[in-house]
């Protein structure tokens, strides 16, 4: 990945930093958005001098494009772009309210919505690049108590799917990334939630996932790690409009 010029939203926690660290570790230069100040500057910091964070609210346009200005000046011309924000709650279709609504869709559609505008735009200048929006095997499998995120995350499969062919012919690709579960912070508010769905005990919630998974496995975040590095090198080069399903055979479609 050496030259590339990466920004990655929600690169402060969970995946977004797991592909932070490792687009670094392959040569890349990397822009750090977050809303998180303190864990994005810790990062940032220990990735030395390829990486830089940047304290953004990533529903805000202008917000993202100061910041991606701040990060070619830093490192050059803009050549990826990953969206990474997101937020998740497990509530029943009946309780889930209005202002929950908001929220979700505002960080996990709008965001990536807006941020594709500012990454389309910058690479349209630079003579193409890379976006990887990061989805959900809910964006593809819907559930109970998980109305408003199922819908986010299938709002964000189309719009990728449609930027995607806008702009295959001017050396732009779109691409998604759809993992089932991966064990990262938000699973461990997430697991009290799911409990409760199924009547289990938190603690047993990742095993009867496992055991639902036909590889007996949950994503790893390397699986995600390394699906994000092919989708935004020119390994995957005849690829757009695609979603590589994380999921262990649990959903093939």
């Amino acid at each position: 990945m050496t030259g590339k010029v990466i920004v990655v939203t929600g690169g402060s926690s969970g995946m977004g930093a797991a592909m932070a660290e490792a687009f670094v570790e392959q040569g890349a230069k990397v822009g750090i958005l977050d809303i998180a100040e303190e864990k994005g500057l810790a990062l940032a910091k220990k990735l030395g001098k390829s990486a830089v964070y940047h304290q953004v609210d990533v529903t805000s346009k202008t917000a993202v494009e100061i910041a991606v200005n701040q990060v070619e000046d830093a490192f050059g011309p803009l050549t990826s772009f990953v969206n990474s924000a997101g937020v998740s709650e497990m509530v029943p279709f009946l309780e889930s309210s209005e202002e929950l609504w908001e929220l979700t869709m505002n960080v996990n559609l709008k965001a990536t919505f807006l941020c594709c505008q500012v990454a389309v735009t910058h690479m349209l200048q630079h003579g193409g690049g890379e976006i990887l929006n990061m989805s959900s095997l809910s964006g593809k499998k819907a559930s109970s108590w998980q109305t408003i995120y199922c819908a986010s995350k299938f709002g964000v499969q189309g719009l990728t799917q449609s930027i995607a062919k806008e702009f295959a012919d001017q050396n732009i690709r779109v691409n998604s990334i759809c993992p089932g579960i991966v064990q990262t912070e938000m699973w461990e508010k997430l697991k009290y939630q799911y409990g409760q769905k199924r009547g289990i005990e938190p603690d047993k919630v990742m095993d009867y996932f496992k055991a639902n998974v036909p590889m007996q496995r949950l994503v790893d975040l390397q699986d995600v790690v390394h699906s994000a590095i092919f989708l935004l090198t020119d390994k995957s080069s005849y690829l757009t409009g695609q979603s590589i399903n994380l999921a262990g055979g649990e959903w093939m479609e």
